[in-house]
């Protein structure tokens, strides 16, 4: 890998970021599954998100509903309390995966595993005003 190639275009990296934001705000109206458990299912799973990962332009290019309907929810762990998170925190999250998976050419789904949702949850008030 090239030291400066990044996984696709950069003018693909803002949307990108803002469209995984609101896909995990859309998923804390969902009541049934843990919002952690779902946002690393898709993560690891989503088809449309590993064709994201090598810079498929029509991936690129999804809305949130179709993101959502990615997931399989077979595989979400139910919920048993609700997590209190906000925007910012989501949109943090948002930032992390996207920007790692697109600066290093990394899956999302090795990503994922090595740092699960919670973890970032956990690590948002020490590191949320650092830089990658």
């Amino acid at each position: 890998m090239e030291a400066d190639k990044t996984a696709y275009d950069e003018i693909y990296l803002e949307d990108v970021i803002d469209l995984h934001t609101l896909l995990f705000i859309k998923l804390t109206e969902i009541t049934e599954y843990d919002l952690c458990s779902m946002i690393d299912v898709y993560m690891q799973h989503s088809e449309i998100r590993r064709k994201m990962d090598v810079g498929n332009w029509s991936a690129l290019n999804k809305g949130y509903k179709q993101l959502k309907n990615s997931i399989d929810f077979s595989l979400c762990a139910p919920r048993k309390e609700a997590i209190e998170c906000d925007r910012i925190l989501l949109n943090w999250i948002s930032q992390m995966y996207v920007r790692l998976q697109w600066k290093y050419c990394i899956a999302s789904a090795e990503i994922s595993r090595a740092i699960p949702s919670a973890l970032l949850m956990r690590l948002y008030d020490p590191l949320h005003e650092t830089s990658l």
